[in-house]
């Protein structure tokens, strides 16, 4: 198997993992045996859209700090953690301005897979929320 296959299969499967998990957790809180049909498929789109919904917002995360959105707030946080920790701020002489830049020169790549697996289980969601609406 390839470097590229195997890269792939570790994404995906824990995306599939993460959902499968944030699934099993909120149905099993739930009385889903004894429920009606009906209520069971408001359980399981429910229990779809919270880890679907998840991935989609962690990928839209990553692609706006990617863009810079979150520059300052990661620099404010940096800083004030450095700060509040003896010692660690010694050989801190970085600006903003070149932390700025440093960011920019390694953008965090490869995180396509969060929108591909979030949308897959919203439109795993959206079929049982269809599957609701003709046997209700």
């Amino acid at each position: 198997m390839s470097g590229r296959t195997k890269t792939l299969l570790t994404k995906y499967g824990c995306c599939a993992a993460f959902v499968a998990l944030l699934a099993y957790v909120y149905i099993s809180a739930r009385d889903f045996a004894g429920a009606e049909l009906w209520e069971q498929l408001v359980m399981i789109c429910d229990a779809l859209t919270i880890p679907g919904s998840l991935l989609i917002l962690a990928g839209a995360m990553i692609w706006v700090s990617n863009m810079g959105a979150l520059d300052g707030l990661s620099y404010a946080v940096i800083w004030t953690i450095k700060s509040l920790i003896p010692g660690a701020r010694v050989g801190m002489d970085e600006t903003y301005a070149d932390y700025v830049e440093r960011k920019r020169e390694k953008p965090i790549r490869g995180y396509g897979f969060l929108f591909i697996a979030g949308g897959i289980t919203m439109a795993a969601a959206i079929v049982f929320l269809i599957a609701y609406r003709f046997f209700d």
